[in-house]
């Protein structure tokens, strides 16, 4: 175990930030998500289109394009809700405080000005790592997730941050 401090990443997580968040998880922390709804809205417009012993393309490609905009349409309407749910129940103050991070070889220390104390976490105790084009987003387990955006860091420590992901992470750590 190295005790060496590697680098050090003060950042925090605004409203936009979280609503960016909530979109990333839904749409593209899975590759599967969006074809899976074109694949089901499809099937439902093939049953739909067929009546009679006869098939009808016109009838099943706007069955399809509704249903899946209908589809989308209702996952945009619940992440938009989870969105002003949170940030109306946000009583600790979480979102615009910051937090420290410590990175070493084998292991993270968090400070935060939301709790007291600092919290140690073993990078073999993340579930995953995502990388997007304006954050690391870390997974602590499939619902627990903490934001390091990439507008606190120079672009040296990104690059430290994503080789330092890769290396502990292996197929745990995703570009999206």
């Amino acid at each position: 175990m190295n005790d060496n401090k590697l680098f050090t990443v003060k950042t925090s997580m605004g409203k936009e930030d979280y609503h960016k968040f909530l979109y990333i998880a839904t749409f593209l922390r899975s590759k599967i998500i969006i074809p899976f709804i074109f694949l089901i809205s499809a099937l439902m417009a093939a049953f739909l289109a067929y009546s009679e012993n006869q098939f009808s393309v016109t009838k099943f490609i706007a069955l399809w394009i509704v249903l899946a905009m209908v589809a989308i349409l209702t996952i945009i309407f619940k992440v938009e809700m989870r969105n002003k749910q949170r940030i109306k129940t946000d009583k600790t103050g979480v979102f615009n405080a910051e937090e420290v991070l410590d990175f070493y070889e084998d292991f993270l220390i968090i400070k935060s000005t939301v709790f007291e104390g600092e919290s140690k976490i073993n990078y073999s105790q993340f579930y995953q790592v995502l990388e997007s084009k304006d954050y690391f987003i870390t997974y602590f387990n499939v619902n627990q997730a903490s934001l390091i955006r990439k507008k606190d860091m120079d672009k040296e420590t990104i690059e430290k941050l994503r080789s330092l992901y890769k290396k502990v992470m292996g197929k745990k750590y995703k570009r999206i």
